[in-house]
């Protein structure tokens, strides 16, 4: 062995006997491994010297931001710094075969040392998690692997969301059921909270279970106690109280099995459970007894030092009815929870004094409570929690007369409530219902403009017996008038008069009844058109729903090729599946752009081949550079021509990037996309890279990629050229709305 591996060795040994090392002797250490990097050779050995001084930084910088505040932050950051540097080097330099695991590690770090909020890059700690994830299934080490996305996912669940974080998660789950994994039920059971929080509650349900099962199995007692608490609270979500209570009788029954440190709290926090529990499913006398014995327990806390008992001895007096002693302690406790950084925690302590002060009546102390409640559970992203905070704002409110803002709070929470309660519904239930009320939705409008054309000819007669009313008493007065002439005597005179006027006063009554019912006929169809345009605005709706979902089904597929992409070796299956990927990423675009548009049938195309273009560039890691020059106008086209038009530029760039430019030759790939006449577009992309073969023919190749291009051309019903000049380059012309019989006006199908 010889004296170098020795020095490293030691220094492994120092690291993993003493971890709570001062900074000093982290430095000393530090400095040691630098010596023995400047004597080391360019083996595997300076690889890991370089990936162990990389940790170090980065072990010294996370103990450093402990307790520190965001202001000092940067006085550690060299430390970070450091840390990139030096597992940057490993990445940078070529490695090994027998170094690969080196250089997962190395990228592993560099995606974490991104990660921190003032060093956040999500580009870059994206693309070094994905590359350490790709390193560690080369090598086949399963297990790192699961550990990187783990971590990836916690972070694309905080900085991100949870809807984009559960893939993650399930391809975690993947790689850990291959290797049976024995602490799988830890990822079931994030995957559950993850579903608890966007309020898909069946399939939460699902994974505690079955996390459940698998702990029991383990008997693994310390997490069974946290995942019957879980299941007691999604039980008591869906008012289930009867399950709550008794999964809730089985974690009391572990802690107290169990004892420990925390036994007090514990115990009283599970009967303060209990006593909620009792409360909702109506049976008082237990959740007395279990009021009666938080107060027992906190007996033993004469002083109140454990903040959490006192909370729990505070809820209690609330349910006896003994106020005086319940405020008295809510007192107490502010000051800590006003400092404390858990959300969850704040959010139910501000409801519990909220409600306090609802049952004595003291609404503004209450709205003020749960408005800080509100505050952190919409910050923290509990829509459960928002919803009860809302109802309890509703109450007020309504208590206090303001009418307004208890409509207002009243319509948030069903509209939060509403949501929830239709992500939990089956996939196929929801096409159908979708599909059920589209139809009505169109027979409706149908039936409304058949009413529409019916009123308006009754108008159209109504108008016309007013001119027939009008020609009347004019030909009455012309008669009159004669009359008058004729007979000279002005007693006759005066009485075909007097007559005259009654016949008129009584066409006068008429008419005004008739402008009376008219009046009424276009209030009618005023009404009739605003319900027709919310019929039509909430069509609209439904489309955009749709396109949202096709959306995230393509998503899905493309998460489930990755997965399997990770158990081939086979590099013509990884291709196929990567361009399969590539085709679903275009036309998963197509509709993300459709439910974010305003419209619900126009693409802006200047944005979505952008957006085409650089997941195509990130996609393929090719060494040497390859420039983009991108002239596109501003067009909008339906969404009929931009799905054929989005998946002839995928095929075009894919195949430049793979086939253009050999052997590291960099280059340039060119997209132009204009008006050549009001309704006649061209698209043309081409590359200065070794063009197509000389006795190549595109019109009898077998490729796919040319066959979709040639396809999706005709489906335009374009003018396709294909030249091999100096590079390659393939124009295409064609005018709005020109499909052939692979397409029509309403053909949405992926030909």
């Amino acid at each position: 062995m010889s004296r170098y591996r020795l020095v490293f060795i030691a220094v492994i040994l120092a690291t993993a006997l003493d971890p709570t090392l001062t900074w000093s002797q982290a430095q000393d250490r530090i400095d040691s491994l630098k010596r023995l990097l400047v004597r080391a050779p360019a083996d595997t050995n300076r690889t890991r010297v370089l990936l162990k001084i990389g940790q170090q930084y980065y072990d010294q910088y996370k103990e450093g931001r402990k307790g520190r505040s965001h202001a000092t932050m940067r006085e550690i950051h060299f430390l970070l710094d450091s840390a990139i540097n030096n597992s940057g080097r490993v990445v940078s330099q070529p490695v090994a075969a027998n170094q690969l695991l080196q250089k997962a590690a190395a990228l592993y770090l560099l995606a974490k040392c991104f990660s921190f909020g003032e060093s956040y890059d999500s580009t870059r700690t994206f693309d070094y998690y994905q590359q350490a994830l790709k390193a560690y299934q080369q090598l086949g080490d399963k297990p790192n692997a699961a550990e990187v996305l783990e971590d990836w996912a916690d972070l694309v669940r905080l900085r991100v969301g949870a809807k984009m974080a559960i893939p993650l998660f399930m391809e975690e789950l993947a790689i850990r059921q291959s290797y049976r994994d024995t602490t799988i039920y830890l990822t079931l059971e994030r995957i559950g909270v993850l579903h608890q929080l966007m309020g898909n509650y069946q399939l939460a349900l699902q994974a505690y279970l079955q996390s459940l099962r698998l702990a029991e199995q383990r008997n693994n007692l310390e997490y069974q106690l946290d995942i019957y608490g879980r299941l007691s609270d999604i039980y008591e979500i869906v008012s289930n109280y009867q399950r709550a209570i008794h999964f809730s009788l089985k974690r009391l029954h572990l802690i107290q099995i169990q004892g420990g440190g925390e036994l007090l709290t514990m115990l009283a926090g599970q009967h303060n459970m209990l006593m909620t529990l009792y409360q909702k499913n109506h049976q008082v006398s237990q959740a007395r007894k279990q009021a009666l014995t938080v107060i027992e327990l906190a007996r033993q806390d004469p002083h109140h030092e454990s903040f959490n008992l006192a909370n729990f001895l505070a809820q209690s007096y609330v349910f006896l009815g003994q106020y005086e002693l319940a405020e008295r302690l809510y007192k107490h406790l502010l000051p800590y929870y006003e400092k404390l950084n858990i959300l969850s925690g704040v959010v139910d302590f501000n409801k519990h004094v909220g409600e306090f002060y609802w049952l004595t009546r003291r609404y503004e102390l209450a709205q003020y409570y749960y408005q800080k409640a509100l505050a952190a559970s919409q910050k923290g992203r509990f829509p459960d929690k928002t919803v009860s905070i809302l109802r309890a704002l509703f109450k007020i409110d309504s208590a206090q007369g303001h009418l307004r803002s208890a409509l207002l709070h009243f319509q948030l929470a069903t509209t939060i409530n509403d949501s929830l309660f239709n992500q939990t519904k089956n996939r196929q239930f929801e096409e159908l219902r979708t599909q059920y009320e589209t139809e009505q939705k169109d027979k409706d409008i149908r039936l409304q403009k058949q009413q529409i054309q019916v009123l308006s000819q009754q108008q159209q007669l109504q108008n016309q017996q007013l001119q027939q009313d009008r020609l009347v008493r004019n030909s009455v007065g012309l008669g009159a008038l004669m009359l008058l002439l004729l007979l000279g005597l002005t007693f006759n005179r005066y009485r075909l008069k007097q007559r005259s006027n009654q016949q008129l006063q009584h066409q006068h009554e008429l008419l005004l009844a008739q402008q009376e019912q008219l009046q009424t006929q276009q209030t009618e169809i005023h009404h009739k058109n605003q319900h027709l345009q919310r019929l039509l605005d909430e069509k609209e709706r439904l489309l955009k729903e749709i396109h949202h979902r096709v959306k995230n089904n393509l998503q899905v597929v493309m998460s489930l090729l990755n997965s399997q992409a990770s158990y081939l070796s086979d590099r013509a299956a990884l291709s196929a599946i990567q361009q399969s990927q590539h085709r679903l990423q275009a036309m998963a675009l197509i509709h993300q752009k459709l439910y974010q548009a305003e419209g619900i049938a126009r693409i802006p195309m200047a944005d979505y081949i952008q957006e085409v273009v650089a997941y195509l560039r990130e996609s393929y890691e090719l060494p040497q550079p390859i420039g983009f020059d991108m002239q596109v106008e501003p067009i909008e086209l339906d969404v009929i021509q931009a799905v054929p038009l989005g998946l002839i530029i995928n095929e075009a760039i894919t195949n430049a990037l793979k086939y253009a430019f050999p052997k590291e030759r960099s280059g340039t790939i060119s997209v132009v996309f204009h008006w050549l006449r009001p309704t006649t577009f061209e698209l043309r992309i081409a590359d200065d890279g070794i063009g197509l073969p000389p006795d190549y023919d595109p019109a009898a190749s077998r490729s796919l990629g040319m066959t979709l291009i040639e396809g999706f051309s005709q489906q335009l019903g374009g003018e396709l050229s294909i030249g091999s000049q100096a590079g390659l380059t393939i124009v295409l012309t064609f005018s709005e709305h020109q499909l052939t019989a692979l397409g029509s006006p309403t053909d949405y199908s992926y030909q």
